[in-house]
């Protein structure tokens, strides 16, 4: 029972592991030199005012939460606005090229395709398994702040932890999902992760330009960056409930057309 399941836990949990290690290195970074910056916030605070409405707006930014006097402030710029969504969406993608393409291009997905199981449980124990993981990261590179806090005597919010970590789930599940296709679609692991990343980089683009332009601000609803708001999260302990509906109606949509897509493919090229 659940041998596709276990098998990735076993070829990916070393991912899983170094990528969490690797935010919460991270994050003692941040949290240990947080005293000494709260201490010059008034300063910072004069020195982001300087900076015209548009740099924040393109890097989806609040500049009222922007101080540093609070954890959680510090954070949500220092770290949510940059530096975790480029991790996660580097292990999302990571995470579905295993579902499909990883074998497909080595040439060993023969051997899961002759199999007396159905693709329907391969994909569905793959997929699973990878969002288990991906959850696991969110909560990890995320709840990991609280006992660094403790550790260095600092104050912090609890409940804005929480928020932060459903609202970033949501964000890196809409990530995996959107991979998986291209996942299942290529027989070739480079160009299923440049297609993702090529993507991503557009939505990215698509959401600075909307936020730059008024008469383009329709386009801001196609992608994933204009729902993710790491200052709205950690900061201000709040995220819109149609962010969830978006991101996992988009998750759930395209899951669906992967493992259609899966299931009718031809795995031998």
């Amino acid at each position: 029972m659940l041998a596709f399941a276990k098998s990735m836990l076993h070829d990916k949990y070393k991912s899983f592991i170094v990528f969490s290690l690797g935010a919460v290195a991270f994050l003692e970074m941040y949290v240990a030199l947080f005293p000494s910056i709260s201490k010059q916030s008034s300063q910072i605070d004069q020195m982001m005012k300087a900076f015209p409405p548009e740099f924040f707006k393109a890097f989806n930014m609040d500049p009222s939460l922007l101080s540093f006097k609070s954890l959680e402030s510090y954070m949500s710029t220092e770290y949510m606005s940059f530096l975790w969504p480029i991790l996660a969406i580097i292990f999302a993608i990571s995470m579905a090229n295993y579902i499909a393409v990883r074998e497909i291009d080595s040439g060993t997905i023969e051997i899961v395709s002759s199999l007396p199981v159905s693709r329907i449980r391969v994909f569905v124990e793959r997929y699973l398994t990878g969002l288990l993981l991906i959850a696991g990261f969110s909560a990890v590179s995320l709840f990991g702040i609280i006992p660094l806090a403790l550790f260095h005597n600092i104050d912090y919010a609890s409940a804005n932890y929480l928020t932060a970590s459903i609202g970033s789930f949501f964000f890196v599940w809409a990530v995996y999902s959107l991979a998986t296709l291209p996942s299942v679609i290529f027989s070739e692991k480079n160009k299923s992760t440049a297609v993702t990343s090529g993507i991503l980089m557009l939505m990215y683009v698509i959401n600075i330009i909307s936020s730059l332009q008024d008469n383009l601000k329709g386009l801001r609803y196609f992608s994933f960056f204009n729902y993710f708001i790491g200052s709205e999260l950690l900061a201000k302990n709040s995220y819109p409930k149609y962010v969830f509906l978006a991101l996992g109606g988009f998750a759930t949509a395209v899951t669906i057309v992967a493992l259609i897509w899966y299931k009718r493919r031809d795995l031998s090229v």
